[in-house]
């Protein structure tokens, strides 16, 4: 699948900016987009878990909404307000949704619930996608976006209805500089039973058969959502049958919690660059081989971005990276 194959002036350099695991945040969604211009990056590439997991209900009242933010009761008594209130809530990576009065009892039915949740989301998303074919239009920047496997696999539809921006998972994208990129956003299986969840085999002959369809696997980026095991980027607190921390007396205990199938397909076919996420604690980069591999970490909680800058040379393979946030 080829990606604005057209050539840029200005060198071989290829910059890739990175970021993953946003959550649902609108704020760190608008700036990773606009990084492209801030960083002159010719590729964004979004790693999975795009979704959030909290509803705001904004519920009518004779004078305006009514919502519950943070615990408090907040109340909107115009369209400005009610666009101020809405707004924050979008950027805190959390979905909105406006109900009337006699809609209200509906979110006490988990089916109901259910289905409003999906439908704020399915929204949110489609605007999302809507802003990414409006702000990159015909510039000259790759993008790509793919699901993780906290997100619902129905949603990769919303995703391919880009103009613009590629389903990584569907196959190989060639991106600027004759580079290749695989993608795969499924993680092993986690305490939380996420969506998208496969066995370390599964996992592995998933990863494996997009390596088969490219042509120097050397030369390629992965872009797989979970981090390698045992690695800098996977390291998190252990937790117990009932999902609490675990400690002893230096305090939290430390656990890897990657993927060997992620760290074995590394090992195997030495990409240029690994590209992970899946583990928000853990942000930074490890050399295995001569594999650059890097996970960005995730604040999106406090609307901050935080994300990769890869510069790619033919020559050098990866010339510089480095973790920003804001």
């Amino acid at each position: 699948m080829g990606l604005f194959g057209r050539k840029r002036s200005g060198g071989e350099r290829t910059r890739i900016f990175f970021a993953t695991d946003i959550h649902g945040s609108e704020s760190c969604f608008r700036k990773w987009l606009n990084a492209a211009e801030v960083y002159d990056a010719r590729v964004l590439v979004l790693g999975g878990d795009l979704t959030g997991k909290v509803l705001v209900p904004f519920v009518a009242e004779p004078e305006g909404y009514r919502a519950e933010i943070h615990g408090e009761v907040v109340h909107a008594r115009d369209e400005e307000e009610l666009e101020k209130l809405r707004s924050q809530v979008r950027m805190m990576g959390r979905y909105d949704v406006l109900l009337a009065a006699e809609e209200e009892p509906l979110l006490e039915q988990p089916e109901e619930l259910s289905r409003i949740f999906d439908q704020a989301i399915r929204e949110s998303l489609a605007r999302w996608v809507a802003l990414i074919d409006e702000r990159i239009g015909d510039r000259e920047v790759a993008v790509t976006t793919m699901l993780g496997n906290d997100d619902d696999p129905r949603l990769a539809e919303v995703l391919r209805s880009s103009g613009i921006a590629a389903y990584a998972e569907d196959g190989p994208v060639e991106l600027p500089g004759g580079y290749e990129m695989i993608s795969v956003g499924f993680s092993t299986p986690t305490p939380w039973h996420t969506p998208r969840e496969l066995s370390e085999e599964e996992l592995a002959a998933k990863i494996e058969a997009m390596a088969a369809q490219l042509n120097d696997p050397s030369k390629a980026v992965f872009n797989l959502h979970c981090p390698p095991l045992e690695s800098h980027l996977d390291q998190a607190t252990k937790l117990d049958d009932e999902l609490r921390p675990v400690t002893d007396a230096g305090g939290p205990v430390q656990i890897g919690v990657g993927s060997a199938a992620v760290r074995e397909s590394i090992e195997r076919h030495q990409p240029l660059l690994g590209l992970h996420g899946h583990v928000h604690e853990s942000p930074g980069s490890e050399k295995i081989g001569t594999t650059i591999s890097i996970n960005p970490g995730s604040d999106y909680g406090d609307g901050i971005l935080r994300g990769a800058i890869l510069d790619l040379e033919p020559e050098r393979g990866v010339r510089t990276w480095q973790i920003v946030q804001g």
